[in-house]
């Protein structure tokens, strides 16, 4: 059975993996040749990483740490 599209997998999971405290967004990485889901942190830690699932929908998510995001102010 051929996975979801990844930018629907990210739709529909983003708000639930957003409610996680430290998480700063999500989006559609590369790792080596392959396609991934990231989950961005504010701080990587071993309890924020075993709150976020390993795989989602048949996709791989990746952490990666991106310190606190701010908009540029207008």
């Amino acid at each position: 059975m051929p996975r979801e599209h990844i930018a629907k997998v990210l739709e529909r999971r983003t708000p639930a993996l957003m409610a996680i405290e430290g998480v700063a967004g999500t989006g559609e990485g590369r790792e080596g040749a392959d396609t991934v889901l990231v989950v961005f942190v504010v701080r990587k830690t071993s309890e924020l990483a075993a709150s976020i699932p390993s795989e989602l929908d048949g996709w791989r998510v990746v952490i990666r740490e991106v310190g606190k995001v701010t908009a540029p102010p207008p």
